[in-house]
């Protein structure tokens, strides 16, 4: 997201700038400084919309069933969703894939699987998705933030047998 939105501003800016310094001597120089005072407004606009800073978020991977476990150390801008720390994970790790369901009443994503293993009405499993204490969020991916030092936890579970907490 926070990719195509400076793709968009740098084209806007861009465009504009060619018509301002069209027919105006020294071009190159006018065009270096523009760009220049340009990426300082770009970066001033993805603050105010994204959020200073950045944050590492430790994104853990547990299999409850069948002890399985996987752990990615994901770089995105403080405040993003966990949804918007899953498709970065995408682009960050070769081996992290996820499927989900987008749900308008709830305003969230449901995740239907990671690495290729889905939950299954049949076989009464789902992605527990918690904190990194073992508590279960009561919301949604896309309406939880996340911050630098956060651990999030999806756990492949069943609902057939009690949930318990996990240290």
């Amino acid at each position: 997201m926070m990719l195509k939105f400076s793709i968009l501003v740098v084209c806007l800016l861009v465009a504009n700038l060619c018509h301002e310094v069209q027919g105006q001597g020294n071009f190159k120089k006018r065009v270096r400084e523009e760009l220049k005072n340009q990426k300082a407004r770009i970066d001033r606009l993805e603050s105010a919309v994204f959020g200073a800073g950045g944050a590492t978020v430790t994104m853990k991977i547990e299999n409850s069933l069948v002890p399985e476990s996987r752990q990615y150390n994901v770089s995105v801008p403080a405040g993003n969703t966990v949804f918007q720390m899953m498709v970065a994970a995408t682009m960050q790790f070769s081996d992290f894939t996820f499927r989900d369901t987008y749900y308008p009443s709830l305003a969230s994503h449901f995740i239907d699987s990671i690495n290729g293993l889905a939950g299954s009405t049949a076989d009464k499993t789902f992605w527990r998705f918690e904190d990194g204490n073992g508590a279960a969020f009561d919301r949604g991916v896309d309406l939880i933030n996340v911050y630098n030092g956060d651990v999030i936890v999806f756990r492949f579970t069943s609902w057939a047998t009690p949930a318990t907490e996990h240290p």
